[in-house]
């Protein structure tokens, strides 16, 4: 493939996915530029001017003025930060409506010519791992770009779910919390005697995480590392925890996830795994999972105990996020 084959692919891809976004203040009628600056702020919640003319590479003039076009037509919001920065996010019901509503699978497949359900269901994987390297959504600068305010997921407590767990005498053995943050429900893990490693990509995380256990008095080890790579650590857990982590993988990254997890975890070893549920209304952030989803990526090698509704704290979601809490045993 050539530049100008590159760009007629993306040409063609950018008439797709307008096609199949609602319109309902007529956005779609406004300048690519204008449109660029929207896309950005839907990816970026809370973010600012300056922030999206970094991202974006237009002058912070023409920013400012899609800004305050978006905001006539209804798209975003903005308000004033304490440091004198404007904060845009995407209007509520063009979060729902108009950006998460629904996936443009048989979209692409029409475009393309596919009528096999395999081919299309490969065809918008490859987009999607395609999309994930181009943005750095997983990459560890990613995670650390958002420790430098809160994230949404971290609360400054364990998730009331896992609580409960722990409480009930659920973790047992040497645990393992994946994609840990912060520390907070790794921390209540070792708090309850028990071994306790926590791994996440954000180095800054784990840094606040080192620095809470050691101000707590409690001997837990968090380390820097890759959820899809595991096997790495060389080490075994009886009990896992995965809080918030696998809604933010593609499918394909899912079926790494449960090899991954498999390397670490014995027969018997137990998966606790709490993320978000498609019961949860549309909207930006992580992709909404089913229970479906969930059992088909641990078909092989595991057993779905249960899959129970539960409820994931976040600073995003004054009322939390609708969850699935599953417990999931390796065989």
């Amino acid at each position: 493939m050539d530049g100008f084959e590159l760009h007629d692919l993306a040409r063609k891809l950018l008439r797709i996915g307008e096609d199949a976004l609602p319109d309902p203040t007529g956005v779609r009628q406004l300048s690519p530029g204008v449109r660029h600056v929207m896309t950005d702020v839907f990816e970026h919640p809370d973010t600012s001017v300056t922030e999206i003319a970094n991202r974006t590479g237009f002058p912070a003039s023409h920013v400012e003025t899609s800004v305050a076009t978006l905001r006539d037509r209804g798209a975003v919001t903005t308000a004033a930060a304490p440091d004198g920065q404007t904060v845009v996010r995407a209007a509520a019901r063009h979060r729902s409506a108009g950006r998460a509503a629904a996936r443009i699978d048989e979209q692409l497949a029409a475009a393309a010519g596919i009528q096999d359900p395999g081919q299309a269901k490969e065809l918008v994987e490859t987009l999607e791992q395609l999309a994930r390297r181009l943005t750095d959504a997983l990459s560890p600068e990613h995670f650390n770009a958002r420790y430098a305010g809160t994230p949404p997921w971290e609360t400054g407590r364990p998730q009331p779910a896992l609580r409960d767990l722990a409480e009930a005498g659920a973790f047992r053995g040497r645990v393992l919390d994946v994609g840990c943050g912060t520390g907070e429900v790794a921390l209540m893990a070792a708090a309850l005697g028990l071994p306790t490693v926590g791994i996440d990509p954000a180095s800054t995380a784990i840094e606040i995480a080192r620095r809470k256990a050691e101000e707590r008095g409690l001997q837990a080890r968090f380390l820097v590392g890759d959820a899809l790579e595991l096997g790495a650590m060389g080490e075994q857990f009886d009990t896992v925890l995965d809080c918030g982590l696998f809604h933010v993988f593609s499918d394909a990254e899912r079926v790494r996830y449960a090899d991954s997890l498999a390397t670490v975890m014995p027969p018997d070893a137990r998966l606790f795994l709490l993320c978000f549920s498609d019961r949860h209304p549309p909207d930006i952030g992580p992709r909404r999972v089913s229970q479906d989803e969930i059992r088909a990526t641990f078909a092989d090698g595991w057993r779905v105990d249960s899959i129970e509704p539960a409820m994931l704290e976040n600073n995003k979601y004054v009322d939390g996020v609708l969850a699935w809490l599953a417990s999931i045993t390796r065989t």
